[in-house]
C-alpha cells in the first residue's frame, strides 16, 4: 500500500492532524513522486494533475505544488471567473466549478478571483429545467447540453461541489443567495436519485456508474455521493438506490474494482483495473460505513 493512501487512512481516521506529521508519509509515497513529475502544461492538464494531488491530504503544503496553484489561477482566471483557455467567453460550467474547487482545497490565498468563479455559479448555473441560459459567452453553446432545456447534469454535480467547498471554508460568512442555490441544486441532485434519468431510471450518462477515483469532469456515483454526504444528505432514502449499486459492485474479497474507463491525457491511476483497487474501496467505504 502506497504511504499515501496510509496517509488519507489516518487522516481520516484523526490520527494525522497536521503537516508535519503527515511529511514523511508523503515523502516516501511512490504515487506522489509520479503526480510530482513533469507533464505536458497546459490549463487543463495542470488542472487535472491538481485534481488528483488534491485527494492526498496536506500535499497542497509542498513548494512545487504551491507553485502549480499559483500558475493554475494565473492562467485560468477571467473577468468573470476561470475557464480552460484563460477567456471569459470560454467559461464552461464544469471547468469554472473544478478550479474553483481546487483552488478552495488547496488554500489559494486570492479569494476575490475565487469570488469571482462563485459568483459565475450563482448567477448563471441552471439547475432546473427549461430555465433560460443568460450567459453571453460563446463557448457553452458548442457543447452539448451546457445550459439547455435540461442543463448539464455534470455541471450542475461540479457547481454544487464548488458551492459546498466554499461553505466548508473556515472564514465562509452566510450567504443567503450561495445557499439557495445550493440547497436546489442538492435537491436536483436527489430528485435523480443520484444518477438516474428521470424519464426512465436508466443511468444519465454511461460514466456516471464506472467506479473510478479521482474523479475527472465526468462525475460518478461515488463523488456524488460524497458531495451529499459533506452536505449531510447522505441518509437521504433517495440516496439508496446509489448504494445499493455500489454494494452489488463488491468484489467477494471485499474490495471494489475501479473500471478500465475514459482518462485525461497526463492523468495517473491511482489504482490499477482487474485488482483490489485500494484508493476508491476506501472511499466508498467511508460512503456506507
Amino acid at each position: 500500500m502506497d504511504t499515501a493512501l496510509i496517509l488519507k487512512q489516518k487522516v481520516d481516521s484523526g490520527e494525522i492532524e497536521d503537516f508535519k506529521e503527515a511529511a514523511l508519509l508523503l515523502e516516501k509515497s511512490e504515487l506522489l513522486k509520479s503526480l510530482m513529475s513533469s507533464f505536458d502544461f497546459d490549463i487543463l492538464n495542470l488542472l487535472n494533475r491538481l485534481i488528483e494531488i488534491s485527494e492526498i491530504p496536506f500535499a497542497f503544503h509542498l513548494e512545487k505544488v504551491q507553485k502549480w496553484i499559483n500558475k493554475l489561477a494565473e492562467l485560468s482566471f477571467c473577468d468573470h471567473g476561470f475557464s480552460f483557455s484563460g477567456q471569459s467567453d470560454d467559461i464552461l460550467s464544469c471547468y469554472n466549478s473544478m478550479i474553483v474547487s481546487i483552488l478552495l482545497r488547496m488554500n489559494y490565498p486570492d479569494k476575490n478571483q475565487i469570488n469571482k468563479g462563485i459568483d459565475w455559479i450563482i448567477k448563471y448555473q441552471n439547475i432546473e429545467r427549461g430555465a433560460k441560459n443568460s450567459w453571453t459567452g460563446s463557448r457553452i453553446h458548442k457543447y452539448g447540453g451546457c445550459m439547455k432545456k435540461v442543463p448539464c447534469y455534470i455541471g450542475i454535480v461540479k457547481a454544487m461541489i464548488a458551492l459546498s467547498d466554499y461553505k466548508k471554508q473556515d472564514d465562509y460568512k452566510t450567504n443567503k443567495l450561495l445557499e439557495e442555490k445550493l440547497e436546489k441544486g442538492l435537491e436536483y441532485i436527489l430528485e435523480h436519485q443520484v444518477y438516474k434519468r428521470q424519464v426512465n431510471g436508466q443511468a444519465i450518462t454511461k460514466d456516471i456508474v464506472k467506479l473510478t477515483y479521482p474523479f475527472s469532469y465526468k462525475t460518478n456515483v461515488v463523488e456524488i455521493l460524497r458531495l451529499l454526504k459533506d452536505n449531510d444528505l447522505d441518509s437521504n432514502p433517495r440516496c439508496n438506490a446509489a448504494k445499493e449499486f455500489l454494494r452489488l459492485k463488491m468484489q467477494k474479497n471485499g474490495y471494489w474494482k475501479i473500471n478500465s474507463t475514459y482518462t485525461p491525457k497526463c492523468w495517473i491511476l491511482f489504482d490499477k483495473p482487474k485488482e483490489p483497487g485500494l484508493w476508491i474501496s476506501h472511499e466508498i467505504g467511508k460512503l456506507l460505513n
